[in-house]
């Protein structure tokens, strides 16, 4: 296998751990958060179905009960009833006037337990007696059934409570026979203890069943205290006043939860393995667009690592000629005396200066492509640069007719950078503007400009001349580039100096940045960082 092709496969493994399983792992968990989510719904539908349908229960249970109070009433706090069975018993009243079309049972009934009258519907008069007595014995258990009579109100008089008979539930509403009038009722006080009446509501299986429907529930019945449950049954004990269990009220947990979780868990986890399956392709075409990227960069830097070590390589193979040729010919101008070999000389010189110059800038593009130039950190004085510059710059000027000048700032003293490259920076911007503003003016200018990360000194470099227009702005510091084809033509060069330039400015911690209107000249500033306090005291 190739070092290239290794090299994909090596990337495509990468990009797969970097991208493909991340999407896969966050797939899978949102598939498990869904799925945890849905049965905490569940679960939470489960136990609030349990605490409903118990309340529910209760609650009925308590209605019962609380309508049988309401019946007995009538019967108890009536003074035609105190009369014929509390002060003297008068049976044939008492058979025409206890009976009921809404209880299910009617006991009278001393405190000790003793069954004194019983009356029930047609339903359950096969166990009319045994019931009585079961009744009676329940309410003659009731906690402070004497002081019932001595309420404050009638309703105050009544008192629940439960029994059980078989399969049945009793549910029982006791009340004393008292007289009508409050005060009356309130101060008798009967040396052999008050009679009692219980009116009775009883549960059986068809009860059962008709609660079933009305209340939405399955399987609703009633069991002994002792009984063990089934599965998936739900018990709400059924207590007297006095705490004693007399059985438990089950019915099934339907579960409404779980069963919708489990009937429609599938197809969400169906849809999100879809949407997981849809994110793994999606994941999977960008994944190789990515490689396919990351291939072609990699392509493309190694190709300009290539052109760089060779640009490097061949110009150094012909500087040595060329300054061969610069050599020959500057000892032929010297030692000529023929008028046309000096001017030939010189026609040589010129062309084999300028080939010089083109070559320096090829090859300092190559090392700063290949990162391989490198800047010492000096600290400089500022006038000392602006001198020097325009000593070197100011033949030039005068060839071209520029009036070149040079404004510095007290302001800006000194600055950290390489000597050699600032001013290799400095030259090349200063040759743009004599070049671009023929027969002008070109200025070279020095500020101090504070910045958050730190102070700078500014060289603005300004002209009068062509200027550059806001959209050709963004081209001119890309390597090999003009402002325009028209500039290229007209101008010349290499498109080199201002790529450079800047790339060595922002090597030395500042930067290059242009301002100009086509027509009006432009002003290229040059940024570089101020000598701090520390440097110049280690300078």
């Amino acid at each position: 296998m190739s070092k290239t092709a290794n090299a994909g496969a090596i990337g495509a493994r990468r990009a797969w751990l970097g991208v493909g399983a991340p999407v896969i792992a966050l797939v899978a968990m949102i598939i498990a958060l869904a799925v945890f989510a849905f049965w905490s719904v569940a679960r939470d539908q489960d136990q609030g179905f349990e605490r409903n349908s118990s309340r529910l229960v209760s609650s009925g249970l308590e209605g019962r009960a609380r309508m049988m109070g309401a019946v007995g009433l009538d019967y108890a706090n009536w003074d035609a009833a105190f009369e014929n069975v509390s002060v003297r018993w008068n049976q044939r009243w008492i058979d025409a006037s206890f009976y009921s079309s809404v209880a299910d049972q009617m006991v009278l009934f001393r405190q000790s337990g003793a069954v004194r009258y019983s009356w029930a519907s047609d339903a359950y008069k096969a166990y009319e007696s045994e019931m009585a007595a079961a009744i009676a014995q329940a309410g003659a258990q009731l906690p402070n059934l004497r002081r019932l009579a001595r309420a404050p109100t009638p309703g105050e008089t009544v008192a629940h409570t439960y029994a059980r008979f078989g399969d049945n539930l009793l549910i029982i509403a006791v009340m004393p026979i008292t007289r009508e009038d409050d005060a009356a009722r309130i101060a008798y006080n009967p040396l052999r203890g008050y009679d009692y009446l219980a009116v009775v509501k009883i549960i059986d299986a068809a009860g059962f069943a008709q609660a079933n429907r009305s209340m939405s529930i399955e399987d609703f019945h009633f069991i002994a205290p002792n009984a063990a449950l089934g599965d998936n049954m739900i018990s709400l004990p059924v207590t007297t006043p006095a705490g004693t269990n007399v059985g438990n009220l089950v019915w099934r947990n339907a579960h409404p939860g779980t069963a919708a979780f489990q009937d429609r868990i599938w197809l969400v986890v169906v849809g999100l393995l879809c949407i997981g399956a849809l994110t793994l392709l999606i994941t999977r075409d960008l994944v190789y667009r990515q490689i396919r990227a990351m291939a072609g960069a990699e392509a493309m830097l190694e190709a300009s690592r290539v052109k760089s070590e060779f640009l490097a390589k061949v110009g150094h193979q012909l500087r040595t000629p060329l300054d061969g040729i610069i050599g020959y010919a500057e000892i032929i101008q010297e030692e000529t005396d023929s008028p046309e070999a000096r001017n030939d000389a010189e026609r040589i010189l010129t062309a084999a200066r300028h080939l010089n110059v083109l070559l320096n800038d090829i090859l300092d593009q190559s090392r700063l492509d290949s990162e391989r130039i490198s800047v010492k950190r000096e600290v400089l004085p500022v006038v000392g640069m602006v001198a020097e510059v325009h000593g070197l710059m100011r033949p030039t000027a005068r060839i071209a007719g520029v009036n070149l000048t040079v404004q510095p700032s007290a302001a800006a003293n000194y600055v950290v950078a390489d000597h050699v490259r600032l001013r290799q920076c400095l030259l090349n911007l200063i040759g743009n503007a004599i070049k671009f503003a023929p027969r002008g003016n070109v200025s070279i200018k020095t500020r101090l400009q504070q910045r958050e990360g730190g102070d700078m000194v500014v060289f603005d470099i300004v002209d009068d001349g062509i200027g550059i227009a806001k959209a050709e702005q963004q081209h001119l510091f890309q390597p090999f580039s003009h402002a325009n084809a028209q500039v290229a033509e007209i101008y010349g060069g290499s498109g080199l100096g201002l790529s450079i330039a800047r790339d060595l400015a922002r090597a030395m911690g500042g930067d290059i940045s242009v301002s100009s209107e086509l027509g009006e000249g432009a002003t290229f500033s040059l940024s570089v960082p101020v000598a701090s306090p520390r440097a110049l005291k280690v300078a």
